[in-house]
Protein backbone atom coordinates (compact mmCIF):
# COMPACT_ATOMS: atom_id res chain seq x y z
CA UNK A 1 0.00 0.00 0.00
CA UNK A 2 1.52 3.65 -0.60
CA UNK A 3 1.96 5.93 1.67
CA UNK A 4 2.75 9.39 1.63
CA UNK A 5 6.32 10.58 2.71
CA UNK A 6 6.90 12.77 5.44
CA UNK A 7 7.50 15.95 3.06
CA UNK A 8 4.22 15.21 1.14
CA UNK A 9 2.26 15.07 4.77
CA UNK A 10 3.61 18.23 5.69
CA UNK A 11 2.41 19.84 2.70
CA UNK A 12 -1.05 18.34 3.05
CA UNK A 13 -1.33 20.04 6.79
CA UNK A 14 0.13 23.07 5.25
CA UNK A 15 -2.57 23.55 2.55
CA UNK A 16 -5.34 22.27 4.37
CA UNK A 17 -4.68 24.14 7.48
CA UNK A 18 -3.53 27.25 6.40
CA UNK A 19 -6.61 29.26 7.13
CA UNK A 20 -6.69 28.48 10.70
CA UNK A 21 -2.73 28.45 11.66
CA UNK A 22 -2.83 31.66 12.91
CA UNK A 23 -6.07 30.71 14.96
CA UNK A 24 -4.41 27.54 16.69
CA UNK A 25 -1.22 29.62 17.36
CA UNK A 26 -2.89 31.74 19.09
CA UNK A 27 -5.18 29.37 21.06
CA UNK A 28 -2.08 27.45 21.67
CA UNK A 29 -0.14 30.68 23.77
CA UNK A 30 -4.01 31.40 25.63
CA UNK A 31 -4.56 27.64 26.26
CA UNK A 32 -0.91 27.04 27.92
CA UNK A 33 -1.65 24.63 30.50
CA UNK A 34 -3.83 22.33 27.82
CA UNK A 35 -3.33 19.21 26.02
CA UNK A 36 -0.17 19.20 23.69
CA UNK A 37 2.39 21.36 22.86
CA UNK A 38 1.92 24.63 24.17
CA UNK A 39 3.30 26.16 21.15
CA UNK A 40 1.82 24.41 18.51
CA UNK A 41 5.19 23.46 16.86
CA UNK A 42 3.50 20.06 15.74
CA UNK A 43 6.07 17.62 16.68
CA UNK A 44 4.42 16.00 19.16
CA UNK A 45 0.75 14.56 20.35
CA UNK A 46 -0.60 12.56 23.28
CA UNK A 47 -3.17 9.76 22.76
CA UNK A 48 -5.66 8.45 25.42
CA UNK A 49 -5.90 4.97 24.23
CA UNK A 50 -8.30 2.84 25.23
CA UNK A 51 -7.23 -0.56 27.49
CA UNK A 52 -8.34 -2.69 24.03
CA UNK A 53 -6.29 -6.50 25.17
CA UNK A 54 -6.38 -8.12 28.69
CA UNK A 55 -3.63 -6.18 29.55
CA UNK A 56 -2.07 -2.67 28.91
CA UNK A 57 1.15 -4.08 27.99
CA UNK A 58 -1.10 -6.43 25.50
CA UNK A 59 -2.62 -3.45 24.14
CA UNK A 60 0.66 -1.40 23.84
CA UNK A 61 2.28 -3.94 22.10
CA UNK A 62 -0.77 -4.10 18.95
CA UNK A 63 -0.56 -0.08 18.90
CA UNK A 64 3.09 0.34 18.70
CA UNK A 65 4.07 -0.75 15.71
CA UNK A 66 1.32 1.71 14.46
CA UNK A 67 3.16 4.51 15.99
CA UNK A 68 6.08 3.57 14.76
CA UNK A 69 4.88 3.78 11.35
CA UNK A 70 3.00 6.87 11.62
CA UNK A 71 6.36 8.78 13.19
CA UNK A 72 8.38 7.35 10.69
CA UNK A 73 6.30 8.26 7.76
CA UNK A 74 5.32 11.82 9.35
CA UNK A 75 8.32 13.05 12.22
CA UNK A 76 5.55 13.31 14.37
CA UNK A 77 6.01 11.47 17.71
CA UNK A 78 3.63 10.23 19.76
CA UNK A 79 2.84 9.72 23.39
CA UNK A 80 0.59 7.12 24.15
CA UNK A 81 -0.83 6.50 27.54
CA UNK A 82 -2.94 3.37 27.94
CA UNK A 83 -5.94 3.91 30.22
CA UNK A 84 -8.05 0.87 31.75
CA UNK A 85 -11.64 1.04 30.45
CA UNK A 86 -13.39 1.35 34.10
CA UNK A 87 -10.89 4.40 34.80
CA UNK A 88 -11.48 6.40 31.30
CA UNK A 89 -14.44 7.65 31.62
CA UNK A 90 -13.68 9.41 34.96
CA UNK A 91 -10.89 10.71 33.63
CA UNK A 92 -12.10 12.11 30.43
CA UNK A 93 -14.77 14.20 32.78
CA UNK A 94 -12.06 15.32 34.71
CA UNK A 95 -10.05 16.59 31.52
CA UNK A 96 -13.07 18.25 30.00
CA UNK A 97 -13.74 20.39 33.20
CA UNK A 98 -10.19 21.19 33.71
CA UNK A 99 -8.88 21.32 30.16
CA UNK A 100 -5.56 19.43 30.15
CA UNK A 101 -6.74 16.62 27.99
CA UNK A 102 -4.61 14.81 25.42
CA UNK A 103 -4.32 15.92 21.70
CA UNK A 104 -6.27 12.46 20.87
CA UNK A 105 -8.52 10.21 22.90
CA UNK A 106 -10.24 7.02 22.61
CA UNK A 107 -13.74 6.93 23.79
CA UNK A 108 -16.18 3.73 24.33
CA UNK A 109 -19.29 4.49 21.25
CA UNK A 110 -21.79 4.41 23.67
CA UNK A 111 -20.11 7.51 24.99
CA UNK A 112 -20.69 9.24 22.07
CA UNK A 113 -24.18 11.80 23.23
CA UNK A 114 -22.71 12.30 26.50
CA UNK A 115 -19.39 13.46 25.39
CA UNK A 116 -20.72 15.08 22.48
CA UNK A 117 -22.65 17.64 24.62
CA UNK A 118 -19.73 18.97 26.69
CA UNK A 119 -18.63 20.65 23.32
CA UNK A 120 -15.01 18.97 24.56
CA UNK A 121 -14.52 17.35 21.33
CA UNK A 122 -13.70 18.44 17.76
CA UNK A 123 -15.84 18.99 14.85
CA UNK A 124 -15.19 15.80 11.94
CA UNK A 125 -16.85 17.30 8.86
CA UNK A 126 -16.20 19.34 6.17
CA UNK A 127 -12.93 19.82 4.55
CA UNK A 128 -11.64 17.17 8.06
CA UNK A 129 -13.80 14.34 6.16
CA UNK A 130 -13.20 15.18 2.84
CA UNK A 131 -9.52 14.85 4.11
CA UNK A 132 -9.95 11.51 5.94
CA UNK A 133 -11.70 9.70 2.93
CA UNK A 134 -15.38 10.32 3.58
CA UNK A 135 -17.62 8.52 4.92
CA UNK A 136 -18.37 6.48 2.26
CA UNK A 137 -14.95 4.20 3.83
CA UNK A 138 -16.67 3.36 7.16
CA UNK A 139 -19.17 0.84 7.94
CA UNK A 140 -22.56 2.28 7.48
CA UNK A 141 -23.69 0.88 11.09
CA UNK A 142 -20.20 1.74 12.83
CA UNK A 143 -20.54 5.35 11.14
CA UNK A 144 -23.68 6.13 12.09
CA UNK A 145 -22.91 4.98 15.91
CA UNK A 146 -20.53 7.78 16.08
CA UNK A 147 -22.98 10.99 15.13
CA UNK A 148 -25.35 12.39 17.68
CA UNK A 149 -29.10 12.20 15.11
CA UNK A 150 -29.07 16.29 13.69
CA UNK A 151 -25.59 17.34 15.01
CA UNK A 152 -22.05 17.16 13.81
CA UNK A 153 -19.71 14.20 13.81
CA UNK A 154 -17.57 15.01 16.98
CA UNK A 155 -15.78 10.90 16.53
CA UNK A 156 -14.52 8.69 14.33
CA UNK A 157 -14.57 4.99 14.38
CA UNK A 158 -11.75 3.03 15.41
CA UNK A 159 -12.46 -0.72 16.12
CA UNK A 160 -15.95 -2.64 16.15
CA UNK A 161 -17.21 -5.48 18.70
CA UNK A 162 -20.35 -7.46 18.85
CA UNK A 163 -22.28 -9.64 20.60
CA UNK A 164 -22.79 -13.20 19.43
CA UNK A 165 -24.22 -16.12 20.70
CA UNK A 166 -20.86 -18.51 22.06
CA UNK A 167 -21.56 -22.68 22.68
CA UNK A 168 -19.17 -25.27 24.16
CA UNK A 169 -19.01 -27.48 21.16
CA UNK A 170 -18.32 -30.92 22.49
CA UNK A 171 -21.51 -30.34 24.68
CA UNK A 172 -22.96 -29.94 21.83
CA UNK A 173 -21.78 -32.45 20.08
CA UNK A 174 -22.90 -35.16 22.49
CA UNK A 175 -26.26 -33.56 22.79
CA UNK A 176 -26.96 -33.59 19.14
CA UNK A 177 -27.85 -29.78 19.14
CA UNK A 178 -27.38 -26.73 16.68
CA UNK A 179 -27.35 -23.53 17.56
CA UNK A 180 -30.69 -22.04 18.07
CA UNK A 181 -32.59 -19.44 15.85
CA UNK A 182 -34.92 -18.38 17.68
CA UNK A 183 -35.85 -17.30 21.06
CA UNK A 184 -37.75 -20.15 21.79
CA UNK A 185 -35.59 -22.56 20.28
CA UNK A 186 -32.75 -20.85 22.46
CA UNK A 187 -35.02 -21.68 26.04
CA UNK A 188 -35.35 -24.77 24.78
CA UNK A 189 -32.29 -26.11 24.15
CA UNK A 190 -30.69 -24.22 27.42
CA UNK A 191 -32.87 -26.81 29.13
CA UNK A 192 -32.05 -29.41 27.32
CA UNK A 193 -28.55 -28.75 28.21
CA UNK A 194 -28.97 -28.45 32.11
CA UNK A 195 -28.37 -31.59 33.55
CA UNK A 196 -27.18 -33.30 36.30
CA UNK A 197 -24.66 -35.12 34.92
CA UNK A 198 -22.47 -36.98 37.67
CA UNK A 199 -26.65 -38.12 39.20
CA UNK A 200 -25.73 -36.88 42.23
CA UNK A 201 -28.97 -34.67 42.29
CA UNK A 202 -27.15 -31.43 41.64
CA UNK A 203 -27.26 -29.46 38.55
CA UNK A 204 -23.55 -29.45 37.27
CA UNK A 205 -24.01 -28.19 33.67
CA UNK A 206 -25.64 -25.36 33.12
CA UNK A 207 -27.50 -24.29 29.79
CA UNK A 208 -26.57 -20.19 29.67
CA UNK A 209 -23.80 -18.47 31.77
CA UNK A 210 -23.69 -14.33 31.80
CA UNK A 211 -22.28 -12.03 34.16
CA UNK A 212 -25.54 -10.63 35.82
CA UNK A 213 -23.11 -9.04 38.35
CA UNK A 214 -22.48 -6.07 35.41
CA UNK A 215 -24.65 -3.63 35.20
CA UNK A 216 -23.36 -2.59 31.84
CA UNK A 217 -23.75 -6.53 30.29
CA UNK A 218 -27.54 -6.63 31.73
CA UNK A 219 -27.77 -3.31 30.04
CA UNK A 220 -26.75 -4.79 26.74
CA UNK A 221 -29.11 -7.71 27.11
CA UNK A 222 -31.91 -5.02 28.04
CA UNK A 223 -31.67 -3.28 24.73
CA UNK A 224 -30.92 -6.01 22.48
CA UNK A 225 -34.11 -7.71 23.87
CA UNK A 226 -35.97 -4.88 24.13
CA UNK A 227 -35.10 -3.88 20.59
CA UNK A 228 -36.28 -7.14 19.28
CA UNK A 229 -39.23 -6.94 20.77
CA UNK A 230 -40.20 -3.48 19.87
CA UNK A 231 -38.46 -1.87 22.72
CA UNK A 232 -36.29 1.28 23.46
CA UNK A 233 -35.23 2.59 26.54
CA UNK A 234 -36.29 6.15 25.11
CA UNK A 235 -39.37 7.46 22.97
CA UNK A 236 -38.63 10.17 20.28
CA UNK A 237 -38.36 12.84 22.62
CA UNK A 238 -35.79 11.11 24.71
CA UNK A 239 -37.91 10.29 27.40
CA UNK A 240 -37.02 7.17 29.32
CA UNK A 241 -38.92 4.27 28.32
CA UNK A 242 -37.07 1.64 29.67
CA UNK A 243 -40.70 0.64 32.05
CA UNK A 244 -42.44 0.13 28.61
CA UNK A 245 -44.56 -2.92 27.93
CA UNK A 246 -42.48 -3.88 25.33
CA UNK A 247 -39.01 -3.54 28.02
CA UNK A 248 -40.68 -5.02 30.64
CA UNK A 249 -41.32 -8.60 28.68
CA UNK A 250 -38.17 -8.68 27.29
CA UNK A 251 -36.84 -7.97 30.75
CA UNK A 252 -38.73 -10.91 32.39
CA UNK A 253 -37.47 -13.28 29.43
CA UNK A 254 -34.24 -12.71 29.91
CA UNK A 255 -34.29 -12.86 33.88
CA UNK A 256 -36.66 -15.85 33.49
CA UNK A 257 -33.78 -17.98 32.63
CA UNK A 258 -32.59 -17.99 36.09
CA UNK A 259 -35.72 -16.93 37.81
CA UNK A 260 -38.37 -19.87 35.76
CA UNK A 261 -36.50 -22.14 33.39
CA UNK A 262 -33.49 -22.24 36.06
CA UNK A 263 -30.94 -22.46 33.11
CA UNK A 264 -28.16 -20.61 34.49
CA UNK A 265 -25.80 -21.12 37.52
CA UNK A 266 -26.94 -19.01 40.66
CA UNK A 267 -23.84 -17.88 41.08
CA UNK A 268 -23.69 -15.85 37.92
CA UNK A 269 -25.55 -13.51 40.11
CA UNK A 270 -22.21 -12.90 41.96
CA UNK A 271 -19.89 -12.53 38.83
CA UNK A 272 -19.04 -8.77 37.01
CA UNK A 273 -16.47 -9.94 34.95
CA UNK A 274 -16.64 -11.37 31.01
CA UNK A 275 -14.06 -13.89 32.25
CA UNK A 276 -16.36 -15.14 34.88
CA UNK A 277 -18.44 -16.48 32.30
CA UNK A 278 -15.93 -17.66 29.49
CA UNK A 279 -14.42 -19.84 32.82
CA UNK A 280 -17.76 -21.74 32.80
CA UNK A 281 -17.94 -22.33 29.36
CA UNK A 282 -14.62 -23.68 29.06
CA UNK A 283 -14.86 -25.84 32.23
CA UNK A 284 -18.22 -27.16 30.83
CA UNK A 285 -20.24 -26.19 33.62
CA UNK A 286 -22.36 -23.52 30.70
CA UNK A 287 -23.25 -24.52 27.07
CA UNK A 288 -23.94 -21.04 26.08
CA UNK A 289 -23.26 -17.53 26.48
CA UNK A 290 -23.40 -14.21 24.90
CA UNK A 291 -20.53 -12.19 24.92
CA UNK A 292 -19.06 -9.41 22.74
CA UNK A 293 -15.45 -10.72 22.10
CA UNK A 294 -14.05 -13.53 24.00
CA UNK A 295 -11.37 -15.19 21.60
CA UNK A 296 -8.63 -13.30 23.20
CA UNK A 297 -9.41 -15.31 26.41
CA UNK A 298 -10.21 -18.51 24.75
CA UNK A 299 -6.90 -17.81 22.29
CA UNK A 300 -4.91 -17.31 25.93
CA UNK A 301 -6.81 -20.69 27.90
CA UNK A 302 -5.87 -22.49 24.83
CA UNK A 303 -9.19 -23.05 24.22
CA UNK A 304 -10.39 -24.05 20.87
CA UNK A 305 -13.41 -26.06 21.21
CA UNK A 306 -15.94 -23.10 20.81
CA UNK A 307 -18.87 -21.97 18.04
CA UNK A 308 -20.19 -18.82 17.66
CA UNK A 309 -23.70 -18.16 16.22
CA UNK A 310 -26.14 -15.41 15.68
CA UNK A 311 -27.97 -14.35 19.06
CA UNK A 312 -31.35 -15.68 19.00
CA UNK A 313 -34.24 -13.68 17.92
CA UNK A 314 -37.57 -13.02 19.74
CA UNK A 315 -40.27 -14.73 17.39
CA UNK A 316 -41.77 -12.24 15.07
CA UNK A 317 -39.36 -9.21 16.64
CA UNK A 318 -36.73 -7.13 14.72
CA UNK A 319 -33.30 -8.71 13.91
CA UNK A 320 -31.26 -6.43 15.95
CA UNK A 321 -28.68 -9.16 17.36
CA UNK A 322 -26.30 -6.33 19.42
CA UNK A 323 -25.71 -2.71 19.87
CA UNK A 324 -23.37 -0.94 17.93
CA UNK A 325 -20.17 -1.35 20.16
CA UNK A 326 -16.38 -0.92 20.36
CA UNK A 327 -13.75 1.87 20.48
CA UNK A 328 -14.32 5.20 18.45
CA UNK A 329 -11.30 8.29 18.43
CA UNK A 330 -11.48 11.61 18.82
CA UNK A 331 -9.58 15.14 18.96
CA UNK A 332 -10.20 17.13 21.98
CA UNK A 333 -10.87 20.64 20.74
CA UNK A 334 -8.71 22.26 22.96
CA UNK A 335 -5.62 20.65 21.50
CA UNK A 336 -3.50 23.27 20.00
CA UNK A 337 -1.74 19.83 17.33
CA UNK A 338 -5.33 19.48 15.92
CA UNK A 339 -3.96 19.27 12.22
CA UNK A 340 -1.17 16.05 13.77
CA UNK A 341 -4.59 14.99 15.58
CA UNK A 342 -6.13 14.59 12.50
CA UNK A 343 -3.11 13.37 11.12
CA UNK A 344 -2.74 10.49 13.28
CA UNK A 345 -6.61 9.46 13.19
CA UNK A 346 -6.50 9.40 8.89
CA UNK A 347 -3.79 6.96 9.71
CA UNK A 348 -5.08 4.82 12.12
CA UNK A 349 -8.29 4.23 10.34
CA UNK A 350 -6.46 3.27 6.77
CA UNK A 351 -7.46 -0.17 5.55
CA UNK A 352 -3.95 -1.02 6.48
CA UNK A 353 -3.57 -0.23 10.30
CA UNK A 354 -7.55 -0.42 11.37
CA UNK A 355 -7.20 -3.89 10.28
CA UNK A 356 -4.01 -4.60 11.65
CA UNK A 357 -4.88 -3.01 15.21
CA UNK A 358 -7.91 -4.31 14.89
CA UNK A 359 -7.12 -7.96 14.23
CA UNK A 360 -4.85 -7.83 16.71
CA UNK A 361 -7.13 -7.34 19.58
CA UNK A 362 -9.72 -9.48 17.72
CA UNK A 363 -12.02 -7.28 16.78
CA UNK A 364 -13.67 -6.01 13.65
CA UNK A 365 -11.97 -3.49 11.42
CA UNK A 366 -14.37 -0.23 10.79
CA UNK A 367 -13.69 0.63 7.15
CA UNK A 368 -15.36 -1.48 4.75
CA UNK A 369 -11.50 -2.11 3.26
CA UNK A 370 -10.04 -3.18 6.27
CA UNK A 371 -11.62 -6.89 5.30
CA UNK A 372 -9.96 -7.19 2.20
CA UNK A 373 -6.06 -6.77 4.21
CA UNK A 374 -4.30 -10.06 4.49
CA UNK A 375 -4.45 -9.72 8.35
CA UNK A 376 -8.44 -11.15 7.79
CA UNK A 377 -7.42 -13.45 4.51
CA UNK A 378 -6.32 -15.33 7.75
CA UNK A 379 -9.27 -15.64 10.01
CA UNK A 380 -11.59 -18.69 10.26
CA UNK A 381 -14.30 -17.96 7.77
CA UNK A 382 -17.00 -19.01 9.85
CA UNK A 383 -16.06 -17.04 12.60
CA UNK A 384 -15.55 -13.57 10.20
CA UNK A 385 -18.80 -14.33 8.60
CA UNK A 386 -21.25 -14.08 11.75
CA UNK A 387 -19.59 -11.34 12.96
CA UNK A 388 -19.52 -9.31 10.07
CA UNK A 389 -23.11 -10.14 9.32
CA UNK A 390 -24.01 -8.83 13.01
CA UNK A 391 -21.79 -6.01 12.62
CA UNK A 392 -22.95 -4.90 9.19
CA UNK A 393 -26.87 -5.47 9.20
CA UNK A 394 -28.14 -6.51 12.40
CA UNK A 395 -26.47 -4.04 14.87
CA UNK A 396 -27.88 -0.51 16.45
CA UNK A 397 -26.85 2.35 18.00
CA UNK A 398 -28.02 3.11 22.04
CA UNK A 399 -30.08 6.18 21.67
CA UNK A 400 -28.17 9.05 21.66
CA UNK A 401 -29.05 11.26 24.23
CA UNK A 402 -27.17 12.91 26.73
CA UNK A 403 -28.03 10.97 29.56
CA UNK A 404 -27.37 7.85 27.77
CA UNK A 405 -24.32 6.80 30.91
CA UNK A 406 -27.35 7.15 33.64
CA UNK A 407 -29.83 5.17 32.28
CA UNK A 408 -27.69 2.51 31.51
CA UNK A 409 -26.32 2.54 35.04
CA UNK A 410 -29.78 2.88 36.06
CA UNK A 411 -31.63 -0.40 34.14
CA UNK A 412 -28.35 -2.55 34.42
CA UNK A 413 -28.15 -1.79 38.21
CA UNK A 414 -32.01 -3.17 38.71
CA UNK A 415 -31.58 -5.81 36.61
CA UNK A 416 -28.67 -6.42 38.76
CA UNK A 417 -30.94 -6.82 41.60
CA UNK A 418 -33.60 -8.66 39.62
CA UNK A 419 -30.97 -11.69 39.42
CA UNK A 420 -30.07 -11.10 42.93
CA UNK A 421 -33.32 -12.06 44.14
CA UNK A 422 -33.75 -15.04 41.46
CA UNK A 423 -30.22 -16.56 42.50
CA UNK A 424 -32.02 -16.88 46.64
CA UNK A 425 -35.44 -18.29 44.94
CA UNK A 426 -37.05 -14.96 45.23
CA UNK A 427 -39.49 -12.82 43.22
CA UNK A 428 -37.23 -10.75 40.99
CA UNK A 429 -40.21 -8.18 40.53
CA UNK A 430 -39.10 -7.05 37.05
CA UNK A 431 -42.06 -4.36 36.58
CA UNK A 432 -41.59 -3.19 39.75
CA UNK A 433 -37.63 -3.04 39.33
CA UNK A 434 -38.12 -1.43 36.03
CA UNK A 435 -40.55 1.26 37.21
CA UNK A 436 -38.68 2.51 39.68
CA UNK A 437 -35.36 2.76 38.06
CA UNK A 438 -37.56 4.73 35.40
CA UNK A 439 -39.10 6.91 37.92
CA UNK A 440 -35.46 7.56 39.58
CA UNK A 441 -34.89 8.52 35.82
CA UNK A 442 -37.03 10.69 34.77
Amino acid sequence: MTRMTQGEHSMKRTMRFAGTTAAIGATALVLSGCSGQADGGGDSITWWATQEASSISATEDVYQPAIDAFEEETGISVEMEVVPWTDLYNKILTAVSSGTGPDVLSIGTTWVASLHDTGALAEVDGENLEWMGGSDRFVPAVWDAAQVPGETHTAVPLHSTLYSLYYNVPIFDEAGATPPATWDEFVSLAEELTVDTDGDGSTDQYGFTFPTGAATGNAHLSFIFGAQNGGSFVDDAGEVTIDSPEMTEAVEAVVGLMSDQEVMPPNDAEFDQNADSVDQLINGRAAMMFQQNPIEQFDNRGFTDWGIADMPVIEGGEPVMSMVAGTDITVFEDSPNKEQAFDFIEFLTSPEWNATTSAGFSKLPVVTDGYEEAVYQEVDPELLEVRRNIQENHSEPFPMVPNIGEIEAGIGNAVREMFQAAALGEDPDVAGRLQEAAAQLR
